[in-house]
């Protein structure tokens, strides 16, 4: 039953990928179509720099709640309820930081920064109820509540293309698509556990996060590591630079969309598998993800690499085909890129979220320092191949880490059983 239930969800979780990723890219070819490099980098750096700054008003607690909704379905509710009112006071602290920070730093883009921080905020507060979902192992409610978020989103920016508006329409095509999305999520949790009742308090703060911040960091990192270039091009850089990069990584990001679906569906089963001390189970499946999504990866980058230019052309239009190396460059880092995904869910779902951060921190560091010194020389061409670098190190060590964990069987959850009762040698930190 569970094994076709897995199955199940994977194909929903691959189809429904597959057309999200569809509308992303209608999404991208009205932008590139509509706005000018410099509108379009100045609207890719906001959504850079709030994606990475929502992450403290989480502090891993999402991808925690996952794991605790799946290991007690009956608590379900009282999780959520924590996590909201957890995070909802931060909120505010994440809003005045950006809008202070942005001022600051770049006040001809303070207008834009705050629209897209606010749907940065609600989308984010999305992934607790989609956490909730996933933990609950009812994926198709992910997919409803995100996919009419994206109809929206498409409708809103294709009817300002159609009218002739400008960067500030744009934003706020994003910001309603996000209130909507949260609308849509608050209901079908709802009607799933229950109305949410908040309660705000440092306890409760304590509570929820004091289990999650490796787990924030983890995440942190890992969306550190994705937008470095792009945050680093935008301080260093014209906006037409990260203009160039980005449409080459927004590209790298939809490849995603398979490992995605696949970590959304197999993160809740390996982290029962973990619980349970199913260790031979863990690693058969820990080498069918390792190797797929290895090929997967090697197939992908050698097709795009081949068709970056033509790619560029029908998204972006010939006005970015400066940008078709820089894709080809960023899609050799696929592989690792791939395998990093699934070794970093695999360290959360085991509890060894302080091996991964060492090792997501040591890339995110590399990436930096060299950025530093490349991008004055290379621009969006050299954080591109620092990228790769980066990224590739990031992938093997993981790997490494994780096939050493289940062959030690390490204990990492309450409640496990003894090492004498099992058979398997405790392994340390």
């Amino acid at each position: 039953m569970r094994a076709g239930k897995n199955t199940r969800d994977l194909a929903i979780g691959f189809g429904s990928q597959s057309v999200f990723k569809l509308l992303g890219f209608i999404v991208l070819a009205l932008l590139a179509r509509q706005l000018s490099q410099d509108d379009y980098g100045k609207l890719m750096f906001a959504m850079s720099l709030t994606g990475v700054a929502v992450l403290l008003t989480d502090l891993g607690a999402s991808n925690d709640l996952i794991r605790r909704v799946a290991a007690a379905p009956d608590e379900a509710r009282q999780r959520i309820e924590g996590v909201l009112s957890a995070r909802l006071p931060l909120m505010g602290a994440y809003f005045v930081f950006v809008c202070g920070w942005v001022g600051l730093t770049k006040p001809e883009l303070l207008p834009v920064a705050a629209t897209i921080a606010v749907y940065a905020a609600v989308k984010d507060v999305y992934r607790s109820y989609a956490s909730l979902f996933l933990g609950l192992h009812r994926i198709a409610y992910t997919v409803v509540a995100f996919g009419v978020h994206l109809l929206v989103l498409v409708t809103a920016i294709a009817l300002g293309t159609a009218l002739n508006r400008g960067l500030p329409w744009m934003a706020g095509s994003y910001l309603l698509a996000g209130v909507v999305l949260l609308c849509v999520s608050v209901y079908i949790a709802g009607r799933m556990v229950g109305p949410s009742r908040l309660r705000f308090g440092w306890r409760q703060m304590k509570s929820v996060f004091g289990g999650s911040m490796f787990l924030f960091a983890l995440g942190a990192l890992s969306q550190l590591q994705l937008s470095a270039g792009t945050l680093m091009l935008g301080y260093m850089t014209p906006y037409a630079e990260v203009a160039r990069y980005e449409v080459a990584a927004r590209l790298l990001e939809a490849s995603q969309f398979v490992v995605r679906a696949a970590t959304l569906i197999l993160f809740p089963v390996c982290a029962a598998m973990a619980a349970k001390s199913q260790w031979d189970e863990l690693r058969v499946l820990t080498h069918k993800m390792i190797a797929g999504v290895t090929v997967l990866g090697l197939a992908t980058s050698g097709f795009v690499g081949l068709l970056a230019a033509w790619i560029i052309r029908i998204v972006y239009t010939s006005a970015y085909d400066e940008s078709a190396v820089v894709l080809q460059v960023l899609y050799l880092g696929v592989p690792g890129l791939y395998v990093a995904t699934i070794g970093t869910f695999l360290s959360a779902s085991m509890h060894r979220e302080k091996r991964a951060v060492l090792a997501m921190a040591t890339g995110v560091a590399l990436n930096s320092a060299l950025n530093l010194w490349v991008i004055p020389r290379h621009g969006a061409l050299g954080a591109a191949w620092m990228s790769v670098l980066s990224q590739s190190l990031v992938a093997v060590w993981l790997t490494f880490d994780a096939y050493a964990t289940i062959t030690r069987g390490v204990r990492a959850l309450p409640g496990a059983k003894p090492p004498l009762e099992t058979g398997l040698e405790l392994g340390g930190e």
